[in-house]
């Protein structure tokens, strides 16, 4: 997907989630390890990350200082999203504009909201090329392989990422009711760390795949232990969805 797509696609499940539009910022997070090129798709893709990105971005969005890791101000993350701030916030415009939801420009703190975005990105991201999100302590990426399959990844890749199709897929996003789904926002990061352990080849270790559940959670403020079969069940109903409307935006 595409940064504006990942931005829409963060606004309807944010939305399911029951957590505030402003958050759908935190989803276009990763696009700072464009720069330098030998980070690319990889110091922002891994969840071991996400901690540091999220609350340094949450203190220059909005002023604000989050429970959580200190903000480094000679970091790396700090540098990178203050030199493309003014390139996410226009990119929130022109998500606001296809929404028709201007909430989408409210950046008030939201720790969990924040947290869901940015996860959403590498859940999403499954569908561009594979992704190595347990990165250091798993190499193998996770990636909708048989999708790639049944359609010819390079063909996709091809025909999908040209305006008109983006356009009519965010378009069968926007119009689907496969968001109508009320699930807990909790659950639904643990069921994307979950599926991104169940897309990975070879499997990533049922240990990896709770111990990142575990850091990430336990960073948002959340340390219970709950089954999320109904948030399981959402990520299959809505990867279902997104390859039916894929393949209707490329007719």
């Amino acid at each position: 997907m595409d940064h504006v797509t990942h931005l829409v696609m963060a606004y309807k499940l944010l939305g399911s989630c029951g957590c505030r539009p402003g958050s759908s910022i935190y989803s276009v997070l990763p696009a700072l390890d464009r720069e330098p090129p030998h980070f690319h798709r990889v110091y922002a893709h891994i969840i071991s990350n996400f901690p540091r990105m999220l609350t340094t971005a949450t203190h220059i969005f909005c002023n604000h200082w989050p429970l959580g890791l200190p903000v480094d101000l000679h970091s790396y993350e700090y540098d990178r999203i203050n030199v493309d701030s003014e390139y996410y916030l226009s990119l929130v415009k022109k998500a606001s504009a296809l929404t028709d939801d201007d909430s989408m420009l409210d950046l008030k703190p939201e720790l969990v909201g924040g947290g869901l975005a940015l996860l959403s990105h590498l859940y999403f991201d499954t569908y561009n090329n594979p992704v190595q999100a347990f990165l250091p302590d798993s190499v193998y990426p996770s990636g909708q392989w048989d999708f790639w399959k049944s359609v010819d990844y390079f063909k996709f890749r091809t025909k999908f990422y040209t305006e008109k199709s983006l356009s009519l897929f965010r378009k069968g996003v926007l119009e689907s009711d496969v968001w109508d789904a009320k699930i807990a926002p909790y659950g639904m990061i643990k069921a994307m760390i979950i599926r991104l352990g169940d897309l990975s080849q070879p499997s990533a270790s049922y240990e990896i795949v709770d111990s990142k559940i575990g850091e990430y959670l336990g960073f948002l403020g959340y340390n219970k232990y709950e089954r999320v079969d109904r948030e399981l069940q959402f990520c299959k109903d809505l990867e279902k969805e997104i390859e039916l409307l894929i393949g209707e935006s490329l007719k």
